[in-house]
Formats: structure tokens, sequence, C-alpha cells
């Protein structure tokens, strides 16, 4: 089965981040796949990960491994006062883009405009936050897929069925009742067996009760996951405050892939 992403745009710009964002990216791709490596120069952001220099070797770095793993690598190096900006507008023209992150917190992120907060809040494709997976399973061997039940949580689900399926890897779903979709008990039924169709193997399905985030950032903890899928209905601003799958891009342990609710299926 073919991966669900053709066309990935992955910023890379000089740290363990974003080379692991490109290994990520590289993955996902596999090979015969194509993987456009961005490294945005910001001139007034001046320091040892910024120069040109150093963006130079990242994406000979990521190009390197593409090539390694057969993988169609194509490069580029725009000026923009902000990277965001620059991957906001050219992430537009692919099907997944990939970035790594500091481990910033979500709330300084906010307050100061962390290149992976507002490419979250700004994104219009699906948007992979790259972080090093834990234990030697590897990326994305142990994929937890989050849905609350709603009929726009149909994109995330294919996604990670899709996912599962290409890389033969272990899948959970995970509900934890809101009261704000009275329907979810039959959507959740039906994700399953469509899961089941597409990747071949019937989910675990865990519904615990309480706060949605911290069960979800808890049970990737738990089972070692590599990769959460969540739903993104494109909430910003203080509305995005109440955001769970944005919590849960800022707190989880592993990767975070966000699928717009409005994604093709």
């Amino acid at each position: 089965m073919a991966v669900p992403f053709k066309s990935i745009l992955c910023g890379v710009e000089g740290n363990p981040s974003s080379t692991e964002a490109a290994r990520q990216a590289i993955a996902v791709a596999k090979p015969g796949g194509k993987v456009h490596f961005v490294a945005v120069y910001t001139s007034w952001e001046l320091g040892p990960d910024f120069t040109k220099e150093k963006l130079q070797e990242a994406l000979k770095e990521a190009t390197t491994m593409a090539d390694e793993a057969g993988v169609t690598a194509t490069t580029e190096m725009p000026s923009s006062r902000y990277a965001v900006e620059v991957l906001l507008r050219e992430g537009k023209n692919h099907d997944l883009l990939v970035i790594g992150t500091h481990g910033r917190s979500r709330a300084v992120g906010i307050m100061m405009g962390s290149t992976a907060t507002k490419t979250a809040h700004g994104t219009e494709v699906p948007l992979l936050i790259a972080r090093e997976p834990p234990g030697a399973a590897g990326f994305p061997s142990d994929i937890l897929f989050t849905s609350d039940g709603a009929d726009d949580s149909w994109p995330p689900a294919r996604v990670a069925a899709r996912l599962a399926a290409d890389f033969d890897a272990n899948l959970e779903l995970v509900h934890v009742e809101d009261g704000k979709h009275p329907d979810a008990a039959e959507v959740i039924t039906a994700q399953v067996e469509e899961i089941e169709k597409i990747a071949g193997g019937k989910p675990v399905v865990a519904q615990p009760k309480g706060s949605a985030t911290d069960h979800i950032v808890e049970l990737s903890k738990e089972k070692g996951s590599s990769l959460i899928i969540c739903g993104r209905r494109g909430l910003s601003g203080i509305r995005s405050l109440g955001s769970v799958s944005e919590r849960v891009a800022h707190q989880a342990d592993c990767s975070v892939m966000l699928v717009p609710s409005d994604s093709a299926d």
C-alpha cells in the first residue's frame, strides 16, 4: 500500500532536532518517495545554528541521508525574517510538512512565537512534529491514534491506518469521552472496523476517563509510542488554548502528527 504522502516538505536548520525531522521525513517518504528540504536563512537571528554555512551543511546532510535511503531529495535555502512564513507558504504545495522541535513549552511558544507553535497554528496540511523515538524500536513502529468520535475525525483515522499498514506498525486507538459528540460510540466502532480492514489487524482501543491530554500523553509513554496522530480543526489565537491536539503536540515525548479535519480522505 502506498504511503499517504507523496510530496513532503521538511524544514532543517543544522541541529539535532532538525536532523531527526529529516530522518523521519525520509522514513515516511520511503524508497522512491520525494522530500524537499528547506533551510531558511534569517539574517536578523545570527548565531552558530543560523549561518549560511551551517544551513548548507544541514541541507547536505539531509540529502546524503535521503540518497542512502533511496529517496529523491531537492533542497532550497530562501531568506526570510521568519522561517515559519516560508514553511507555511511552501507547505501548501505538499502533502506533509515536517519540522523538528527544541522542546519549548506550549505556553512559552505562544508568547515567543516559536516555529513549531506557529506552524501548528497555521498549517493547512498535515504536520509532523518530529522527536527522537523512545526505545530501540524506531519510527513509526508504534502508533497511537486519538479520536474524539466526531464525524471529522475520519481523515486522521485513515492516515493512521495507512501508515500502520505500510510500516507494519502496532496501532492503538484512544478515545476520551468529552460529551460533545452523541454518536461517538458508533464512529469509534466504524473507525476500528476500517482500520482493521486497511491495516490488517484490529487496533486495541483505550477509553480512559478524565483529561484527554493527560491520558493521551501518559498512554503514549506507557506504550512506548513513537508517533501520536491527532486531528486538528484549525483553531487559532485564544481559541487554540483549548485544543487537545496542540497540547498533546507540545507535551508528548514522541513525534506527533496533526492531520487537519478537512484533509482529503
